[in-house]
């Protein structure tokens, strides 16, 4: 059995079903004027089966409880029958297809956020299933989450088939019983990580879903009215890592290799590599223990060739109880948030091949921008929160300035 990988309507090259997951380049692509390696996998002829092509279609899968739940309801327990399931619109660039099928052009069925709150409001409703059975969309990560499409009307719409999306909706994670109002936790950090300078998403929280909106960033509204997909690569996908070692203490990525790969890539990386710093001092002050490598991506923009690509992904983990203490990255070899100093910062710097003054820098400057930014970024969206996502608002406020505080006066000291 095979499936086909497309770009836009080129044929990339195909998936066959093998153990372990094989993958050829097409003869059209190899002889391309602008040669196109998918993520870390060699550009070859022939079939290639490398750690390299596991690791770039798993990433493009839903993760954990998810993956278990879309298996067992589709019937697909290997990586070639999940692809072959859901994967047609996926992360970044790609249309996976079933061999014999050719990208179609794309079709939306109207809905409302009422409607989509009815589905989501059922004991079994899982916001992966509102596409309906025939969608092939695949969202990578952990949580539960929709692709919708929402346009110049803003009235939400379900893709069809591997039609592309331009918004990921993101209700309130439910299998955790003591992480309460995640939607509204996101929104909140992530508009705050906009307010601070990052890079970042941009999103909006929406009350009938009670759900986190997030725009995609890999997805462009062209002249006529089309969407185009931008070339996307997350940097496990780039370091050949599978997403089940995307923590570092597992295996995966460190801040070392991550910022060799921004150097490597990015067409500006002095500017990604201090965006790098400021993304993780934002998560080290705002709590944001679970920002692993797999939230981390480069995408090719037609204008500026290959960059970091905005941040997302971003919430306050440590004010729910039972999450990991620990932060993602080791920062100069320290895991706990509340042990790392200015030690522990100055050699990370070194490590990464950065100015230990430049890397104390760019943590002052996020200290002192993080309270302004918290208090902006709730004040946004304060009358779309019900009563009780407005008190996790001011749990998350209080902690995020007191944790600010305490931090940067041990960072920062000396």
């Amino acid at each position: 059995m095979m499936l086909n990988v497309f770009f836009g309507d080129e044929l990339v090259g195909s998936i066959h079903d093998s153990t372990p997951l094989s993958f050829t380049y097409s003869a059209p692509w190899l002889a391309r004027p602008e040669p196109a390696q998918i993520a870390a996998i060699a550009l070859a002829a022939g079939s290639l089966d490398s750690a390299a092509v596991t690791a770039f279609f798993e990433n493009l899968l839903p993760e954990g409880e998810l993956r278990r739940f879309i298996s067992s309801s589709k019937k697909a327990s290997t990586l070639f029958a999940l692809l072959r399931e859901v994967a047609g619109d996926t992360a970044g660039g790609f249309v996976i297809l079933p061999a014999g099928q050719r990208p179609e052009p794309p079709s939306y069925r109207p809905t409302s956020w009422k409607a989509l709150a009815t589905l989501l409001g059922q004991p079994t409703g899982a916001a992966a299933d509102l596409q309906g059975r025939q969608a092939r969309i695949s969202l990578s990560g952990a949580q539960d989450k929709a692709a919708i499409a929402l346009f110049a009307d803003g009235q939400p719409q379900l893709p069809q088939g591997a039609s592309p999306s331009t918004h990921i909706l993101k209700p309130d994670i439910k299998r955790l019983a003591k992480v309460w109002h995640s939607a509204a936790n996101e929104a909140i950090v992530m508009r705050a990580a906009g307010q601070c300078g990052l890079p970042t998403a941009e999103v909006f929280y929406e009350p009938h879903t009670q759900a986190c909106v997030v725009k995609r960033f890999d997805r462009t509204l062209r002249p006529d009215g089309g969407l185009s997909r931008l070339l996307q690569y997350d940097l496990c996908q780039l370091s050949s890592i599978a997403s089940d070692r995307k923590y570092e203490k597992e295996g995966g990525p460190g801040l070392i290799q991550c910022a060799q790969l921004i150097r490597k890539y990015s067409a500006a990386p002095a500017v990604d590599l201090k965006h790098l710093l400021g993304w993780l001092f934002f998560n080290l002050y705002t709590g944001n223990n679970d920002g692993h490598a797999k939230n981390l991506s480069l995408c090719r923009d037609p204008g500026q060739g290959v960059r970091l690509a905005p941040f997302y992904d971003l919430m306050c983990t440590r004010i729910y109880p039972g999450l990991s203490p620990e932060f993602a990255f080791a920062i100069g070899g320290e895991v706990l948030p509340g042990a790392i100093s200015r030690m522990h910062v100055q050699q990370m710097a070194k490590e990464m091949a950065i100015r230990p003054a430049f890397a104390l820098s760019v943590a002052e400057d996020m200290a002192k921008r993080i309270p302004g930014a918290i208090e902006a970024a709730i004040g946004s969206v304060q009358q779309a929160l019900s009563p009780g996502a407005k008190t996790l608002a001011l749990r998350l406020r209080a902690f995020v300035l007191k944790n600010t505080r305490q931090t940067a006066k041990r960072i920062l000291a000396g």
